[in-house]
């Protein structure tokens, strides 16, 4: 979906424990992401269940993904 909220505004009214900043952009539901996968350049992508398409992790993120 497309919010016009900066992502700083939107997280703060957001669960830390429900909702997830991955990328500079990019806000998932915790419990929707399906798999987290490196490319062949090294660059982090999840997908998220019931969807074909995957967005990018941040390396500024990626610390969240360590135990999965």
């Amino acid at each position: 979906a497309i919010i016009r909220t900066p992502i700083k505004d939107l997280l703060a009214g957001l669960d830390p424990d429900e909702f997830w900043q991955v990328h500079r952009g990019v806000v998932v539901r915790v419990s929707a992401i399906d798999r987290v996968r490196k490319d062949e350049l090294g660059r982090t992508h999840l997908r998220l269940r019931d969807r074909d398409d995957t967005l990018p992790v941040s390396t500024a993120f990626l610390h969240r993904f360590r135990g999965m």
